[in-house]
């Protein structure tokens, strides 16, 4: 059963206080802990409504304690977690738009020296041909060093595994 009555004394230090019950009757000992989460601490002379639980050593006390107008109040916590998340929905948007124009700058670049690779190999003598070339010191052009990347296997020249071969040498932007 539901009682009501008002916080008549309430020590925030210490996190406790009394509840004086509508109507007149003796005091109940109220604890902080006894107030629900989202609901802002009490400062006293609020009306409450309570359940009573005997305590065999203090009496009764006062339980599932809520506030007569029943309005949780928006705290500090829950106005950072809803910036923090916005924080977070906007950083990983941002992470997915860089990757996603680092993937097309990427395969774009590669798609160029893939097309120019297979209009050489259509030509009736190929510009280039896998000849056991594996590293950059080992080419001549980007062109060259592209065409290994995208067509021969073993070579060693995309060190940061970029799509771009030899960027120190050939292919530097």
């Amino acid at each position: 059963m539901r009682y009501q009555g008002r916080i008549t004394d309430w020590n925030d230090e210490r996190g406790f206080g009394f509840i004086t019950p509508n109507g007149g009757g003796e005091r109940v000992f109220v604890h902080v802990s006894a107030f629900g989460k989202g609901q802002r601490r009490p400062v006293g002379n609020e009306i409450v409504t309570y359940e009573l639980v005997a305590d065999p050593r203090k009496g009764n006390r006062a339980a599932g304690v809520r506030y007569r107008d029943a309005r949780p109040v928006r705290g500090r916590r829950q106005s950072t977690g809803l910036a923090s998340q916005l924080v977070y929905v906007a950083v990983v948007a941002g992470l997915g738009y860089y990757a996603w124009q680092q993937f097309n700058q990427k395969t774009g670049f590669r798609e160029h020296f893939r097309d120019s690779a297979s209009a050489a190999q259509n030509d009736s003598a190929p510009a280039y041909q896998c000849q056991g070339k594996t590293r950059c010191n080992q080419m001549r052009s980007c062109d060259e060093a592209m065409f290994y990347l995208v067509n021969c296997p073993g070579v060693k020249m995309d060190g940061d595994s970029d799509g771009i071969p030899c960027e120190g040498q050939w292919c530097g932007h």
